[in-house]
């Protein structure tokens, strides 16, 4: 008994402490909870404010500005991520280490994002993060998504006033789109400084801005960011239309639009002759005296030219280049209130928007087969094919079937049957057959269906010696062979003639590529997610940014595409070319190479003529322009030659899958190749590369090839390195060279308010 009251009290005893243990374990777990609870907020507690776009509109398959506004009761900092769709439909996640907010009471903080969607209809969610931990999600409503546009939708941007009115230029196609509705111009109007982007990717399809000088709040308020960004995106071809009356000279104080200018502002008019506007769109109501800005051009193309009451000249309209981007200058304030009043506005701003987009053609598609209707459908077509890749058709299923009924029908029976009189054989011939059909199917995969990961590319080097910069836009299909999660990086090397270009350094800017339309992989197509691959990250790292965890099925392509930039250093001797007297549209004299690598093949474009190069132009090699007389730009885009005392021209083969600078020269060049009547496609979705409007401005452009791709490439799957195989790899140079018109300049120094009578 006494053992057993011995035993009890060690039990109760070790019950004892095992509680006080559990007690202890308790209270020191909810201190932990306790002290997380500081730090850490519950959920809702961060309230998110969101603005899509410009005044609300963004186009898919672009970069979309979303401006994020975040609150809490408390400090609190953190980063967040954007998670939305590719032009696949597949998930995914954009992140960039400069995301950071930082809260405190009452005072928010203010995020700049830029993330491309690929669905209109998909949702597009904020995912922030405190401490490194997944703290909450906000989906963007409908307010905050704002209203989205097609990527092939014409899309202009008015900074000013609220009478801006553009959309009295209401544009409507004479031709139906693929969804057998008019297309018309949409229109964002900004109004205010914090309205306008911080970056030029905020500007990302966007056809053209509209900048009117008549809001002083918008004139004073703009940071320098924000004028850097204007010009920025100008000078990688974007298009302007400046719109400067009163408030110009306060506008062509800051160095940014000092430098697009062609010229020097002079002063601000206050009465200014409006009867040159009125002949010109031959208007029969009055127009008041214009307020204007007198800007002295040294360069440009005058289009209508001004008096004011002092008999003082000045350019009322004048066209002219900015890197590889075109302005229009109107040296009166669109939002006027003389112009605001005027019956005949809505011609004004159609003449002046005339040239900013393609317009579509009227007439029936030759294309019509094609799951495409843009000129970006024929680069995925082309980039899309693999030497090493062989694509089985139905003819190959068909061939296989019938040549194994064959083996197991007639044949055999033939065989077993009537020569060998035994018919039991025949199922050991078909389990023959049948294993020979399999073996014979596997060969043919592993030599059609490569398993090592393969990389094609076309790039588009752009190099302006007016901005000296240097741009590079390029496109890539990569090929995965085996299935699996990869990591994809790109480096560069400097082509500048003073730089170390022997190394890949620097990292490129990645993101995925899509097209428009309903097809297979188009912003418009019903199909929600592609094989239902999982989501994947798109992370910015220093200047670029890389991909990781894509995912790519056997035998399956992911379309990219990436982006750099550099300056390049441009002697101004380097360039002597200018316009024989009397002829506007004639060259003369030289320009060497600015680059550190070969050109080869190359052909001069200017003014409706094509110059034919020497085939390999060396780094500083000084090129003269041939006594040759040039041929024709559309007769050698379009390769017409006489044949049998016949003009005879190559028309464009979509099905040619095979041609790539050729496509790269039409896509460069559109406009002057005759355009959708030539192709029967239409160049919205990159009509940003083409150049074809510079060459009417006192630009040359030397079309180009480099021997070798100005990037390379870091491929692994599944964790491990890849040597990818090399694909169709075609590297272009777009060299914009500045011509001086002889001509033009002297009438304009003639014209200019110092020499006014």
């Amino acid at each position: 008994m006494l053992r057993s009251l011995v035993c009890r009290f060690r039990l109760e005893s070790f019950l004892v402490w095992m509680a006080l243990i559990a007690v202890a374990c308790c209270l020191s777990i909810c201190g932990v909870r306790a002290q997380d609870a500081g730090t850490v907020p519950v959920k809702g507690e961060l309230s998110f404010s969101v603005r899509s776009g410009l005044a609300g509109l963004w186009k898919v398959g672009y970069p979309t500005w979303h401006r994020i506004e975040i609150q809490a009761s408390r400090e609190l900092s953190g980063t967040i991520e954007v998670q939305t769709v590719d032009g696949e439909g597949n998930g995914v996640v954009y992140s960039d280490p400069a995301w950071v907010f930082k809260t405190s009471a009452g005072k928010p903080s203010v995020v700049h994002i830029h993330a491309k969607h690929g669905r209109s209809d998909r949702p597009i969610r904020i995912v922030a993060y405190v401490d490194g931990k997944y703290t909450q999600v906000h989906d963007l409503d409908l307010e905050e998504r704002g209203r989205v546009l097609l990527a092939t939708d014409p899309w202009v941007v008015g900074v000013g006033t609220d009478r801006l009115d553009l959309d009295q230029g209401l544009m409507k196609s004479s031709a139906k789109s693929s969804a057998t509705r008019s297309q018309q111009l949409n229109v964002s109007e900004l109004t205010q400084s914090d309205q306008i982007p911080w970056s030029q990717l905020g500007y990302c399809g966007v056809d053209a801005i509209v900048f009117s000088s008549s809001n002083p709040q918008i004139n004073q308020g703009l940071s320098q960011e924000q004028r850097q960004a204007i010009r920025d995106w100008l000078a990688f071809g974007g298009q302007m239309i400046l719109t400067w009356g009163k408030g110009g000279p306060k506008l062509a104080e800051y160095p940014e639009f000092q430098e697009i200018l062609p010229g020097s502002v002079v002063e601000d008019a206050s009465v200014c002759e409006p009867g040159p506007i009125e002949s010109l769109l031959g208007s029969q109501d009055r127009l008041d005296m214009l307020e204007t800005t007198i800007l002295k051009m040294t360069s440009g193309k005058l289009e209508v030219l001004g008096v004011t009451a002092n008999r003082v000249r000045l350019p009322l309209i004048a066209r002219w280049a900015f890197g590889t981007g075109s302005v229009i200058w109107l040296a009166a304030e669109i939002d006027s209130p003389q112009l605001a009043g005027w019956g005949t506005r809505p011609s004004l701003l159609k003449y002046l928007m005339k040239d900013c987009w393609e317009k579509e053609e009227s007439q029936p598609s030759r294309s019509s087969f094609l799951a495409y209707e843009d000129f970006s459908g024929q680069l995925n077509a082309m980039l899309d094919r693999f030497p090493d890749l062989q694509l089985g058709n139905l003819g190959h299923l068909v061939l296989i079937a019938g040549v194994f009924a064959l083996l197991i029908g007639p044949l055999d029976y033939f065989f077993t049957v009537k020569y060998l009189r035994r018919p039991r054989l025949t199922w050991w011939t078909l389990l023959a057959c049948s294993l020979a059909a399999i073996a014979i199917s596997a060969i043919l995969f592993r030599a059609w269906k490569p398993r090592e990961p393969s990389i094609n590319t076309l790039e588009l080097v752009d190099v302006d010696d007016q901005t000296q910069n240097l741009q590079v836009r390029g496109f890539a299909h990569c090929y995965g062979g085996k299935s699996g999660l990869f990591d994809i990086s790109s480096f560069h090397r400097l082509l500048s003639s003073d730089a170390d270009g022997s190394a890949f350094r620097l990292v490129n800017r990645l993101d995925w590529f899509g097209q428009p339309g309903k097809g297979i992989g188009g912003f418009e197509s019903s199909v929600t997610s592609q094989l239902g691959l999982p989501d994947y990250g798109i992370r910015a790292v220093d200047q670029g940014s890389f991909i990781g965890g894509l995912g790519v099925p056997t035998a399956g392509t992911k379309a990219l595409e990436y982006t750099w930039f550099e300056k390049v250093k441009i002697p101004d001797q380097s360039n002597g070319l200018s316009t024989v007297a009397g002829k506007d549209d004639l060259l003369q004299g030289s320009f060497a190479n600015p680059l550190n690598v070969d050109l080869l093949d190359g052909v001069l474009y200017f003014s409706g003529r094509a110059y034919a190069m020497p085939g390999r132009i060396r780094p500083g090699e000084r090129v003269p322009i041939s006594t040759s007389i040039p041929k024709d730009i559309m007769r050698r885009l379009q390769r017409k030659a006489f044949v049998a005392g016949q003009e005879q021209g190559v028309a464009w083969n979509p099905s040619d899958t095979d041609n790539l600078e050729r496509l790269a020269e039409l896509m460069s060049f559109f406009r002057s190749s005759g355009g959708a009547s030539y192709t029967s496609l239409q160049h919205r979705y990159l009509s940003a590369l083409d150049c074809s409007d510079l060459l009417k401005l006192d630009r040359a452009i030397l079309f180009a090839r480099l021997p070798e791709s100005a990037s390379n490439w870091n491929l692994q799957r599944d964790g491990v390195q890849q040597n990818a195989v090399q694909g169709k790899r075609l590297a272009v140079v777009r060299l914009v060279l500045t011509v001086q018109n002889a001509n033009r300049s002297v009438s304009m120094l003639k014209d200019s308010p110092s020499n006014a009578p």
